[in-house]
Parts: structure tokens; C-alpha cells; sequence
């Protein structure tokens, strides 16, 4: 069985498989602020319910690896500014 791809700058040993998933959802819509992805739209695309999906993006919230933008209109994008941003 071969390893699951880590991701550069973080702890990944430690995310399981579907969280590298939802990562590569986010990474080939180019989720932005400006174009965050649905949880339906994640779970659509990895036939997963989208609560399954509000659950695990909890973990990569937490990683700060996702950021959540709230609200009609809202999903989630990859954060890509967690680099010299002390708070939340």
C-alpha cells in the first residue's frame, strides 16, 4: 500500500485519506474568498454526505489549512495566507 502524499509545511502524517481529499477538491476549483466551495459540492464530487464533510473540515480548520467564509455565498477555500498571520 503506498503512503499518502504529504503536504509540504505541515504535520499531514497525521490527516487521514479524506482530508487529503477534500484538500484536492479545494486545490482544482481554485477556492478563493472570493469562490469558496460548498460542502455539498465537496461531498457531490467524493459521494460523501456534506454533514461527513462540515465534520472532517473541522480538523483542517483547526491545522488553519482551510478557512470557512460564512453565510449565502459561503464554503470553503484554502487558506493560502497562513503564513506570517498570528491570529485566527
Amino acid at each position: 500500500m503506498q503512503a499518502e502524499p504529504r503536504l509540504a509545511g505541515d504535520e499531514s502524517g497525521s490527516l487521514k485519506r479524506i482530508h487529503h481529499e477534500i484538500l484536492r477538491v479545494l486545490a482544482q476549483r481554485a477556492s478563493s474568498y472570493a469562490r469558496p466551495v460548498t460542502s455539498s459540492e465537496i461531498g457531490r464530487e467524493l459521494n460523501v454526505a456534506p454533514s461527513y464533510v462540515r465534520e472532517q473540515v473541522l480538523t483542517l480548520k483547526g491545522r488553519r489549512l482551510v478557512r470557512v467564509r460564512r453565510g449565502p455565498g459561503g464554503g470553503y477555500y484554502i487558506d493560502r495566507d497562513r503564513k506570517g498571520r498570528g491570529g485566527p
